[in-house]
């Protein structure tokens, strides 16, 4: 299938463009406020902050360069998905995220941004490539984790810093990378035939 008919597919329809339509939405509504990741309103019970942060960007550039990598994750990986799965699977990386984030990167006071939802269906793709016996699962594993322990020894990008006009939150990078691993292997379990 070209990328045009993956992209433009009844699946992605209700998937990716529903998903860059929400995200959009809140840029141009300016919903950060009542809706991003902010440890003090979480710890006074919203809860859903966890989640709907990841929906949330600080800037344009910041809102395109997510919505891109949406668009190139579905081209590649969208055939592992039915819109309920890539919905459930989305929900439940960046809820899994926001609770790493809370629990784990007591640094972090405030966070907006899809990457480390992203991570993680790249991380869950390249494991389902892997599977299915496809030789580029391997690279982009590799590419993956390379990139985020980079980011963990290195740092992020100030380039890329300054064009969010935010700090790189590298740690729901390397969450999301864990819990899309930890999704693969879950799904994969729960398939796996038991041995007679």
């Amino acid at each position: 299938m070209t990328v045009f008919k993956t992209l433009f597919s009844h699946r992605a329809m209700l998937s990716v463009w529903p998903l860059i339509a929400l995200c959009t939405l809140l840029m141009v509504i300016d919903a950060a406020g009542p809706l991003s990741f902010q440890r003090p309103a979480i710890a006074e019970g919203q809860w859903y902050r966890l989640l709907t942060g990841h929906f949330l960007h600080s800037n344009w550039p910041h809102l395109g360069m997510n919505m891109a990598g949406v668009l190139v994750l579905w081209s590649i990986h969208g055939h592992f998905f039915s819109v309920r799965k890539y919905w459930l699977y989305l929900l439940l990386l960046s809820f899994g995220i926001g609770l790493c984030l809370y629990g784990f990167s007591p640094n972090i006071s405030l966070y907006v941004g899809l990457s480390g939802s992203l991570h993680g269906l790249i991380a869950y793709g390249a494991v389902k490539d892997i599977r299915c016996g496809e030789k580029t699962g391997y690279l982009i594993i590799v590419g993956v984790i390379a990139k985020v322990a980079y980011e963990q020894i290195v740092g992020a990008s100030s380039d890329v810093e300054a064009l969010i006009d935010s700090r790189v939150a590298i740690e729901a990078h390397l969450f999301g990378l864990l819990c899309g691993l930890g999704l693969a292997l879950l799904e994969w379990r729960g398939i796996k035939k038991p041995e007679a």
